[in-house]
């Protein structure tokens, strides 16, 4: 009798907990302009299901790590893993477009040369190899092609550029900067042909059986990967593992014959190029519910202020945030900024997104006791997520608790016989060697230097935000250089869904000092599919893994969408920074 009592109060509380589980979560559907109605909306592997209303406007229940899939006639699914946090969920859709190359029927003329040239420097879909000009989107071959403005400038080759920009797997054996021990693997073809094959080289029409990593980044004008078994119709039986194309900047062909409209078509794009890349200051706009807060002349004034509005300015933990730190900043007033975060602590203590901010602006402000205890509450909310473990083990090396700090490193990663370099993996597996190194721990002979593996010294820049929804674009130029890296569902799909699944939101860059100059970085804020702002930390190493290591703290905050802002310049000569 006992044991059937014991069973139904365990299934009593199973029963609870699963219920308390499940969130609310509601939203507005759109397509950019207006609100879609009749939008399907599921949990995927369940019945549960909804659609939009007139005002596409939805709620729906679901738990933690449940994938919610949105569904609409003539637009592109959209896929959402659902957070501990996840309560709004503002979803903007994009058509579903399948472009025709042409509608209408005509007799096909053969172009002249100037035609062809024309074309190949105003169409971003060519890429010219040994055997003539292939058109991506008439080619039957398996080709996916980049612009060779998206590439990392900074990457020690080519290999390293082009990392993470095309889609399915590219592997390598060997020394990345020996062409001769270098083996680039594009597809795995089977044992009836001889075994896996390595791919081979198209540089401006020049058949290489070995990676041209001499060629530096900057020189190339576009990078094309061809797989597939087809394109041994084009390049013979060395071509049965594929053939990476390069187009070189100096491999461009001239012809003096060019016409006014071609010249008047490079100024054009020139123009672009400068619209794109225009800012305005990250900060230039005080967040209208501070501004009263902002205006003030005094401390006491600020102070009255607050305690006349304290209500209003406490509304919104991102608003009170802000607050603490503006009399932390402003007006060196800890107390009065302990007093209203310690406030947040309390109200939010179960919410990790609110308290990732917070340590953010502890660690901007040099109280890293305060972001540790911040960041080992953010592990017990979300003890699955590897960022976790991360930034706990991270705020313990600033505080110079260098073996706990490794234990909670080897804990996700230095345990693995192998781990890939990307994502969250790469930065927990830099950052321990680097730990292990620059304090000269045991294993530390056999860890090696950061320069070592690139190649050169770098400058590393590490981007941690605290919402996992947060959506954005961020550049990287020092003209003629430009560099995006794209964080959105749209297009990095496969990206966004490792960080979800995985729990992370952080990403890395190195730039090579000796490249010089002053970099620029940018960033174009979309949203998080709710109505609150997102916290961008930004941690800028020099001298990365030497002992005269040195690094500076940036914190920003994004609410307005669809802004190109300056966030801060590099200058790599003089290792400074600069807003």
């Amino acid at each position: 009798m006992k044991t059937l009592f014991r069973f139904i109060v365990l299934l009593f509380f199973i029963n609870v907990y699963t219920q308390d589980n499940i969130q609310r979560i509601t939203g507005v559907v759109t397509n950019s302009k207006s609100p879609l109605s009749g939008v399907s909306i599921s949990v995927k592997g369940t019945q549960n299901g909804v659609q939009t209303n007139k005002n596409g406007e939805y709620t729906i229940y679901a738990k933690p790590e449940e994938e919610l899939i949105y569904n609409h006639l003539g637009m592109k699914r959209v896929k959402v893993i659902v957070e501990d946090v996840t309560r709004i969920l503002n979803i903007r859709m994009v058509p579903n477009v399948n472009e025709l190359d042409e509608v209408v029927v005509k007799k096909y003329r053969r172009k002249n040369a100037l035609e062809r040239q024309l074309e190949f420097d105003n169409n971003k879909d060519l890429i010219l190899t040994s055997t003539g000009i292939l058109d991506k989107r008439r080619s039957a071959l398996s080709m996916t092609i980049i612009d060779g403005v998206e590439l990392n400038k900074a990457a020690p080759t080519f290999l390293e550029a082009m990392r993470g920009k095309f889609m399915g797997d590219i592997s390598y054996k060997g020394d990345i900067f020996d062409e001769e021990r270098t083996f680039i693997y594009l597809r795995t073809t089977t044992s009836l042909l001889g075994g896996q094959k390595a791919a081979i080289y198209d540089v401006d029409g020049v058949i290489m059986d070995t990676p041209p990593l001499f060629l530096a980044v900057q020189e190339i004008d576009r990078i094309a990967v061809i797989r597939g078994i087809g394109a041994s119709g084009r390049y013979g039986r060395r071509g049965h593992g594929g053939i990476i194309v390069i187009n070189t900047k100096r491999g461009k062909y001239t012809n003096p014959k060019l016409t006014q409209k071609f010249k008047d078509s490079i100024k054009l794009s020139k123009k672009r190029v400068v619209e794109a890349f225009s800012t305005i200051d990250w900060n230039s706009e005080t967040p209208t519910s501070l501004k009263y807060l902002y205006d003030c002349d005094s401390e006491k004034k600020a102070i009255q202020v607050f305690e006349t509005k304290k209500e209003k300015f406490m509304e919104s933990p991102y608003d009170a945030i802000q607050v603490g730190n503006y009399f932390m900043s402003e007006w060196q007033n800890r107390e009065k900024a302990e007093e209203i975060w310690n406030s947040i602590k309390k109200k939010h203590s179960n919410n990790a997104v609110i308290l990732k901010a917070l340590a953010y602006t502890y660690e901007k402000n040099e109280d890293l006791t305060a972001a540790m205890q911040i960041y080992q509450a953010i592990s017990s909310i979300r003890p699955n997520h590897l960022q976790s473990f991360r930034d706990l083990a991270n705020i313990n090396s600033e505080l110079g608790k260098h073996k706990k700090a490794l234990k909670l490193y080897a804990r996700s990663i230095l345990n693995r016989i192998e781990v890939p370099q990307n994502g969250i993996d790469s930065i927990i597996n830099i950052e321990s060697h680097n730990l292990l190194t620059l304090n000269k721990m045991e294993l530390s002979s056999k860890v090696k230097d950061i320069e070592q593996v690139l190649g050169y010294s770098p400058i590393r820049v590490l981007l941690e935000w605290n919402n996992g929804e947060a959506e954005f674009d961020l550049q990287c130029m020092n003209p003629p250089n430009y560099y995006t890296w794209k964080h959105s569902f749209e297009s990095n799909p496969k990206r966004i869904e490792d960080e979800k699944i995985r729990g992370y939101s952080s990403k890395q860059f190195f730039l090579n000092k000796e490249l010089g100059g002053k970099w620029q970085f940018n960033l174009k804020y979309f949203g998080n599919k709710s109505f609150e702002p997102t916290y961008l930390k930004a941690t800028i190493y020099f001298d990365y893994s030497k002992p005269s290591q040195r690094k500076e703290l940036k914190v920003f905050r994004f609410q307005k969408e669809n802004l190109n802002m300056h966030l801060m310049t590099i200058d790599l000569d003089s290792k400074s920074i600069s807003s």
